[in-house]
């Protein structure tokens, strides 16, 4: 039966059914979309009766030919002439409603066209603008004034609270058969729906923290519940992207799936993947199997140990509901509790705390198979004390040192299962340093696209969660990974962005540090967090430590002069070393200084300063020594030859690449013996400049 509800105009709108409606019903959605009344014009009410019947009094067809006849001015009669050779009542509904569909299309423009086939081939949900425009592969307004005219065109309907577009069933069988006529149009329409799913994580992700972050999810959600996988296993239809994306949206982002959708995604996730990709089929089957883990340990807890009540569920609570709701607010009192209580078993936490700490100074000392038998034993020493964030933390350190060693197929399996363990705990702090791990991994992989997600996944849960530090660390890799591909811009930003996090952290120490003695209040704080450091299992400054991530604050400002020197800013590249070389000289780290002053040496040298370049390599040259360090001497002594060469001191020279070339031979590095044994060979008759010496420490 057709039911109407009033609008803001006193009109009715039809809230139409899926089956055919009666004649008068018919008559009613074809004149309130064509002319805006609850009749048709005079002249044209006996070709307005012919035209529901031609289409079978089919809702979708009427709404869109109505919508058409608005737009484009035409009467019935010539609407009818003009497509009277293609309409048969009697057929299927899917033939009419295609020619109805092509007919609003062609008036409406290609660039409608193609929006309406990206939207056939995402899954068949609500889908915001953003992730329309990705698979559309435009930016977002280019793409937003087509959706208007199809949503003013009845093609396309737009949910008001969400913002998301939809279409009907029929419309979407109908624009994906003349999608699918062309092949190659096809598969790119399929390669635009798997960025689209990659964009849908970036989408949810942006606004994490914010009130609009649980609609979203839901958004999210119901779009990967409703994608359907099977045109994907195809080749060439971006099944590389899409399973990137159906891991990070199950592993990365909290999207809230269910078990059993995140299962199924993982699974299909690995089948993608398949040979072409190991490393991501192996990540997908780690996470797949934390996933059962998961399911498994939430099964033994009980059914009510998922339950979560908030306010607003205990306010919708009625009668019958409420024996549910008390179950769920005991059960999660009781994990509270559980979280902020002790390891039952103290001595093995105790225990296990400390062979991680051991393993982090072995890994300070180099000892690399030594770090990795410490954690090794240190995640027995978890899981026998049933702590999910130690076990997460030994197998992220595990993980990295593996990195370090080579072995990233080990390395990729102990960062997705500690991603695992960090997210089933709800440590978002834990799981941003997983992140910035695994986007290490990935760095090293040469996949940049992963390791730029992994970061900015990674900065926005450090941002939800208020982690200064931690957010300065993942900007710094950020910028790394800019200047790395070029893009100077976003690496300016990042390190900027950084730099000013870290300035403001120093800022609020000392301010601390110059505050009056505590109260019998901080005390009392004081006592809580002495408490709570005992059951930390590791400070966070050490884990930055062991994952590499020390003397960010220094090492920031050496990246920013080296991407000011690309960008020839010489003043503030000295500028920036010399800050640099202050924060390392007040550290006690010779190592990074050292470097530091050979950068700001060859920049001198670079701009003619050739005094100060001589004392930059002096003082490096005595650091160096002072270390052992036969690579670093081996460059600033090539570097200060070619100095001296410069400025005509060619005996001095020459002794230097002699030195440097010894350093070299020692130290085995093959690829610096010919220009030095070159130098030493031809000093006198040298014309060209000397070349530039790498850097004694990377960055």
């Amino acid at each position: 039966m057709l039911r109407f509800r009033s609008t803001s105009g006193d009109r009715k709108m039809a809230e139409l059914s899926v089956s055919a409606l009666s004649v008068s019903a018919a008559m009613s959605v074809l004149s309130q979309g064509a002319w805006g009344t609850d009749a048709p014009p005079a002249a044209e009410v006996q070709w307005a009766y012919a035209l529901v019947a031609a289409l079978g009094y089919l809702p979708v067809a009427i709404e869109i030919a109505a919508a058409t006849l608005r737009r484009t001015g035409m009467s019935v009669e010539a609407y009818l002439r003009k497509n009277a050779a293609q309409l048969d009542p009697g057929g299927p509904e899917g033939e009419i409603v295609g020619l109805v569909l092509g007919d609003a299309l062609e008036s409406l423009g290609e660039e409608a066209r193609r929006v309406v086939h990206a939207l056939a081939v995402l899954p068949a949900a609500g889908i915001p603008l953003e992730v329309v425009a990705a698979a559309a592969g435009k930016p977002a307004p280019s793409v937003a004034r087509p959706l208007q005219l199809l949503v003013h065109g009845r093609v396309v309907s737009l949910e008001q609270g969400p913002q998301t577009f939809t279409i009907t069933p029929p419309v979407r069988a109908a624009a994906r058969e003349d999608a699918a006529a062309d092949a190659r149009r096809w598969d790119a329409l399929h390669r635009g729906s798997a960025d689209a799913m990659q964009a849908l994580l970036f989408w949810t992700a942006a606004v994490e923290g914010r009130p609009e972050a649980a609609s979203r999810r839901r958004v999210a959600c119901d779009l990967f519940a409703a994608l359907d996988l099977a045109p994907f296993r195809d080749g060439e239809r971006g099944a590389e992207v899409l399973a990137r994306a159906l891991v990070d949206a199950c592993t990365v982002v909290d999207l809230g799936l269910p078990a059993e959708l995140q299962q199924r995604l993982l699974d299909e996730a690995a089948r993608l993947s398949g040979d072409a990709l190991p490393e991501l089929r192996e990540r997908a089957l780690a996470a797949l199997e934390g996933a059962r883990r998961a399911e498994l340990a939430s099964k033994r807890r009980g059914t009510f140990g998922t339950l979560r009540a908030t306010p607003a569920a205990r306010e919708r609570g009625r009668p019958g509901h409420r024996d549910v709701l008390r179950k769920a607010v005991r059960a999660n009192a009781q994990r509270a509790a559980a979280r902020s209580s002790p390891p039952a078993d103290d001595e093995v936490f105790r225990s296990a705390k400390e062979l991680l700490a051991r393993g982090n100074r072995r890994l300070a000392e180099g000892a690399l198979e030594a770090a990795v038998a410490d954690y090794g034993e240190a995640l027995a020493g978890f899981e026998a004390a049933t702590h999910g964030r130690g076990q997460a933390t030994a197998l992220l350190l595990r993980g990295d040192v593996h990195r370090r060693q080579g072995d990233l197929a080990a390395a990729s399996s102990d960062h997705e299962r500690a991603l695992s363990l960090f997210k089933a705990a709800s440590d978002r702090a834990g799981e941003a340093m997983g992140l910035l791990a695994r986007g290490n991994l990935r760095l090293d992989q040469d996949e940049l696209a992963g390791a730029a997600s992994d970061y900015g996944c990674a900065l926005t849960l450090l941002r939800a969660c208020r982690d200064r530090l931690g957010e300065a660390n993942v900007l710094k890799a950020q910028g790394d990974l800019c200047f790395r591909e070029g893009d100077l811009a976003g690496a300016a930003r990042a390190y900027d962005r950084a730099l000013y996090i870290l300035e403001g952290v120093e800022e609020r120490v000392l301010s601390q540090l110059r505050s009056p003695p505590p109260s019998s209040r901080d005390e009392r704080r004081g006592g809580s967090s002495r408490a709570r450091a005992a059951r930390e299992v590791l400070p966070q400054p050490d884990l930055l430590r062991a994952l590499g991530c020390e003397q960010t604050h220094a090492r920031t400002w050496q990246a920013r002069g080296d991407l000011r020197l690309r960008e020839r800013q010489t003043a503030l590249a000295a500028r920036d070393y010399g800050n640099a070389i202050l924060l390392y000289r007040d550290s006690g780290d010779r190592r990074g200084e050292a470097a530091a002053l050979k950068a700001r040496g060859d920049l001198r040298r670079q701009r003619g300063a050739l005094p100060g370049a001589q004392r930059d390599y002096e003082d490096a040259l005595r650091l160096f020594e002072e270390l052992g360090d036969s690579a670093g001497q081996a460059a600033v002594l090539h570097a200060r030859a070619d100095l001296r060469c410069e400025r005509g001191d060619t005996a001095g020279a020459a002794l230097d690449y002699s030195r440097a070339l010894a350093l070299f031979d020692a130290t085995g590095d093959p690829a610096a013996h010919p220009g030095a044994r070159g130098a030493v060979t031809g000093v006198s008759h040298r014309e060209d400049p000397p070349r530039r010496a790498a850097a004694a420490v990377p960055r």
